[in-house]
């Protein structure tokens, strides 16, 4: 009672000295004023990840890109579990994917580096700026049986690159990522129609990896903790290391 009381003697308090109009647009414009600051925000950091990256490759001597779309971002938590939030766990591995790599002729690029949501064709750009020669989709997984677990890996195979197909690409990636975080593999799989347009889209050799389980108390509490996370960025990198042997070609020196 006493609160209704407050905001009635606030806006008497107001319409006698003239900002009672003021004090209405602020109740009701309040959702549309953090939505504009959000899509502010969003576009800001994508206008800044583009012209980095057209600089980074500019610069740079890339023999090799990968480009990382860590899903979800801003007010898309994704798949979520008591304090684990998929938007943060995916963006929170792909930093380390980046941040691990030491090798300067490998690039590590993301469709988002921050907790923004860029849209489906922000993210898509990045495929014709980068050029990469993998994109990794990053997601968590969830079910209703809570004793599921395990990493898993899916890939597009109605599209096929004789250089590297999908299937191995995804083969490699859950055995490089599993031996580094001495998990469980649950195995690979074609995608689903509509589940990662993204991935089918992007024309590329790619993978979604699904790094664990939320609904598995022992999994969430993992991916919950920083030592593990790098494992995993540490894996992904394993498995960048392993295809790109594979499909590079041998340069031989002749003396």
């Amino acid at each position: 009672m006493k609160k209704w009381v407050m905001i009635v003697l606030v806006i008497l308090v107001s319409a006698a000295t003239g900002t009672g109009y003021y004090y209405y647009n602020y109740i009701y414009r309040a959702p549309e004023a953090v939505e504009s600051r959000e899509l502010m925000e969003t576009n800001s950091a994508y206008e800044y990840l583009i012209a980095d990256a057209k600089s980074r490759i500019a610069t740079g001597n890339y023999t090799y890109k990968v480009l990382i779309n860590p899903i979800g971002g801003g007010r898309d938590n994704g798949i979520t579990a008591g304090e684990l939030k998929e938007s943060e766990v995916v963006l929170s591995v792909a930093r380390y994917v980046e941040s691990l790599n030491e090798d300067e002729t490998l690039g590590i690029f993301m469709t988002r580096d921050t907790d923004t949501d860029p849209t489906y064709e922000q993210r898509l750009s990045f495929v014709e700026v980068v050029d990469p020669d993998i994109i990794i989709e990053l997601r968590i997984d969830s079910s209703d049986n809570s004793d599921m677990m395990g990493t898993s890996v899916w890939y597009d195979d109605e599209y096929y690159d004789y250089h590297l197909v999908n299937s191995h690409l995804a083969d490699v990636m859950v055995r490089c990522i599993v031996t580094k975080i001495q998990g469980v593999a649950a195995g690979i799989f074609p995608l689903e129609d509509g589940f990662s347009d993204y991935v089918k889209l992007s024309h590329r050799p790619s993978a979604v990896i699904k790094l664990g389980y939320a609904s598995n108390d022992k999994e969430s509490q993992a991916l919950l903790s920083e030592t593990y996370r790098s494992n995993l960025g540490l894996g992904i990198l394993d498995a960048i290391s392993q295809l790109r042997e594979e499909t590079e070609p041998e340069i031989k020196v002749y003396g």
